[in-house]
């Protein structure tokens, strides 16, 4: 192949890449700045602070993944394995209870999302 087709496909594979990374560091930091804190910890906080603390989690989820990435906690399948899993417990649970169940409220949603991460966390 010519060396232009395999700059193309690698430009390709990085701008995947590198629009991954943000559109998940832009659900990270709504969800946490809008979703967590004017939701539930501070509904009466600013538009201004709202964007603080949107840049100050996206920094923090920022710091995190470089250490994880400088430090990984295994090999790459351990690392997908582990993450699945924390899915699993956590996400899978409580989308499916909302789905089939009318009973389940937020509180225990939250509380079936933590007990997952947290026995996932002890097993490993």
């Amino acid at each position: 192949m010519p060396g232009w087709v395999i700059g193309l496909i690698a430009a390709g594979a990085i701008a995947a890449a590198l629009s991954t990374a943000a559109g998940l560091l832009l659900a990270i930091s709504s969800a946490i700045s809008h979703d967590l804190i004017k939701t539930i910890i501070n509904p009466k906080i600013s538009e201004k602070n709202e964007m603080l603390a949107a840049r100050l989690s996206m920094t923090a989820a920022i710091l995190l993944a470089t250490w994880l990435g400088l430090n990984p906690p295994g090999f790459a399948a351990q690392v997908v394995a582990l993450a699945f899993g924390l899915a699993a417990a956590s996400l899978f649970p409580a989308l499916m209870m909302g789905i089939f169940s009318k009973r389940v409220n937020s509180k225990g949603a939250v509380a079936g999302m933590l007990v997952g991460v947290v026995s996932t966390a002890v097993y490993i």
